[in-house]
Formats: structure tokens, C-alpha cells, sequence
């Protein structure tokens, strides 16, 4: 078993590396134009467009789909928007767990938005002091939760997320701190005790044609690994259940 699970997370360094590589060389526009696409798509999706709560990735500024204009867009509808924050070790983990995890953090208005400061990846962040008066998904921090305290609030119902590598068959291959995998087991913990998925957020991956690997090749999974419910193509394609 050791072995095994030795060989996997080779697999998954080595294919992480072969993407980054292929994505590294992409030009700014080729990036924009796919991302325009996939706004497009997203947009058009009714489990967007019927979702009144929803978490979305904030995008690096170059490597992957840009979620701007779809952050900007629920805004301006009014949707709940909750967005990824990694916690120190200062936050209550399991004893195997990483130093840093992942709660998504709810986002107040379009002001709140664009006023974020990037952190050293680049990626627009909301401050710490400012989580006192944000829900928080996982309520890790003793912040108010994202499934709402009243019925009209709603819970969170879908969930845009990024990754390295995609497959047809819905794997998705992250980035290598396991952020998204923790963050949906306990989610579902905290929404589903009986275990059902029916209670989980629908999961929508945004992928650059690059990142996707060709039909007859899957993406490195364990039983820990999440797949996606839907996948959002930079060349126009989407791929659903």
C-alpha cells in the first residue's frame, strides 16, 4: 500500500510539473480569451443562474481561468459569494492535517471585492482583520456559516474551483496542498452527518484547453482526491455528468 500511494504522488508531481510547464508558456492573451469563453459558459449554466450562494476561486493573475467578471457578475445580482482564505496553524486541525487549510470566506459587495490586496501568489485575499464580520463556510474561526441561519438565506449551492490537470471523465488534479479536498470532506461532514451527497454544493471546474490531458488519459486520484461535477472548457467544451 505504501508503495502504491508512494507511486501515485509521483504520478501526480510528475503530471503537476508537465502542465505547469505546458501552461507556463501560454501567451496573456490566449489566457483572456479562454477565460472569456468560459465566463460565457459559466454564466449561461442554470445551476449558475439559479444559485443564490456560491463560492468561486480568485484567480492568480496569470496560469489559470480568470473569475473576475463571474465574481463581478453574482455580485451585481445580488448572490452570496464566499471566497477562499487559508488559515494558519493557529486554527483547530486534526493532528494529520496540514499546517495551512482552506475555509471560503463570504464577500460583502463589488466595493469589498475590488478593494482586496493580493497576497504573495497574487491572488486578491481578504485581510484578517476584516474576517470578524464575514461568514465563514466551515465556521473554523467562530465566524457566522455559509449554509445560512435562516431559510431564506439558503445554503451554499454550487462551488467554482480551479486545478492543475483535468480528465473527461471528471478528475480534477490540484495544486498539491490538498486545500479544495480537505475544505469539501468537511464541508460535507458539517452539512451531510448521514453521509449523503446529496447535500453537497454543486462542483464546477474552469480549465484552459491546456490543462485538460488527451481522451485516453486520467488524472492520478485516492480515495481522498474529490472529482468535479462539471467542467468548463477554454475551448468551448463542457463536460457534466
Amino acid at each position: 500500500m505504501a508503495d502504491k500511494m508512494s507511486s501515485l504522488r509521483l504520478a501526480k508531481k510528475e503530471l503537476r510539473k508537465s502542465v505547469r510547464q505546458t501552461i507556463s508558456s501560454l501567451s496573456e492573451e490566449s489566457i483572456k480569451s479562454q477565460s472569456r469563453v468560459v465566463t460565457s459558459m459559466i454564466l449561461s449554466l442554470p445551476e449558475y443562474q439559479k444559485a443564490g450562494s456560491l463560492g468561486v476561486y480568485l484567480s492568480m493573475p496569470r496560469g489559470e481561468i480568470s473569475t473576475g467578471a463571474i465574481v463581478k457578475d453574482a455580485l451585481q445580482l445580488g448572490k452570496r459569494v464566499f471566497v477562499p482564505y487559508i488559515y494558519g496553524k493557529a486554527v483547530p486541525r486534526e493532528p494529520e492535517a496540514p499546517r495551512s487549510m482552506m475555509d471560503m470566506v463570504s464577500l460583502h459587495s463589488l466595493e469589498d471585492y475590488e478593494t482586496l490586496a493580493p497576497d504573495s501568489w497574487g491572488i486578491p485575499t481578504p485581510s484578517e482583520p476584516s474576517l470578524g464580520g464575514r461568514n465563514s463556510c466551515l465556521n473554523g474561526a467562530g465566524y457566522n456559516d455559509c449554509d445560512g441561519k435562516t431559510k431564506e438565506e439558503g445554503n451554499i449551492e454550487l462551488i467554482i474551483m480551479p486545478g492543475m490537470a483535468f480528465d473527461k471523465a471528471l478528475g480534477r488534479l490540484g495544486h498539491g496542498k490538498g486545500y479544495y479536498d480537505i475544505f469539501l470532506r468537511q464541508f460535507h461532514e458539517k452539512s451531510a452527518p448521514d453521509g449523503s451527497r446529496h447535500h453537497l454544493p454543486f462542483l464546477i471546474g474552469l480549465a484552459l484547453q491546456e490543462q485538460m490531458l488527451p481522451n485516453d488519459q486520467r488524472v492520478p486520484m485516492d480515495p481522498t482526491d474529490w472529482p468535479v461535477d462539471a467542467l468548463a472548457v477554454g475551448d468551448g467544451s463542457l463536460v457534466r455528468r
